[in-house]
């Protein structure tokens, strides 16, 4: 039934239809727990010094298999919210869209640079992930640029500035307290803003200093 049914089941939310999220995979998820099975009941028939073999190739096989699964989930897989029929989906693909997009980015910039969101993000932060993409990087929400933009501390790291939607008119100000970055644009996979960025390295952070 999972079988059949899972493999011919539409999406209708979709814009192409597609079909239905995890059931496709039942056929894989079939042969991968008969694998062990078969492997188990074939080693009597292998000779003793041979046996250890098998487990091994499988131990390994599921390993490779998991790491490239988190792999694709954390560096590859994207959103696609322009797909979807319904608002309410729209919306959450959108909220996840972005927290990718942003913890993809953060780890871009690697653990050597301090992250700052300017102003009031309509999207949730997403710590699990981007301490997964990248550990030691120090993000800090800034909801009061005016008072907060000033007190930031100058050390050893480079610095980051993120302006979501909304936030925009705070470019300005964080240029002129911080001079020397470079300004940037993060888009979607299909090219829709979804943030802009203002970026100094360690050494001109340290040049503030002088």
């Amino acid at each position: 039934m999972f079988l059949i049914g899972g493999t011919l089941v539409g999406y209708p939310n979709s814009v192409p239809p597609l079909i239905n999220h995890w059931t496709p995979a039942f056929p894989a998820f079939y042969v991968a727990l008969a694998i062990p099975v078969g492997a188990w009941m074939a080693s009597d028939e292998l000779l003793a010094r041979l046996r250890w073999v098998m487990p091994v190739t499988l131990a390994t096989g599921l390993f490779v298999l998991g790491w490239l699964n988190l792999d694709f989930y954390f560096h590859r897989y994207y959103a696609d919210p322009e797909s979807l029929k319904s608002n309410q989906y729209r919306f959450s693909q959108e909220n996840y869209e972005v927290q990718t997009a942003q913890s993809r980015y953060q780890a871009s910039l690697g653990p050597e640079y301090d992250v700052f969101t300017v102003g009031q993000s309509p999207w949730p932060y997403d710590p699990a992930a981007t301490r997964y993409l990248v550990a030691g990087q120090q993000w800090s929400a800034l909801p009061n640029p005016s008072a907060e933009l000033p007190a930031i501390r100058l050390g050893n790291k480079g610095l980051a500035f993120l302006f979501f939607r909304g936030s925009e008119q705070y470019q300005q100000l964080t240029y002129q307290l911080h001079p020397g970055g470079t300004d940037g644009e993060v888009t979607s996979h299909r090219g829709k803003h979804l943030f802009y960025t203002y970026v100094l390295a360690p050494a001109q952070v340290s040049a503030l200093h002088k």
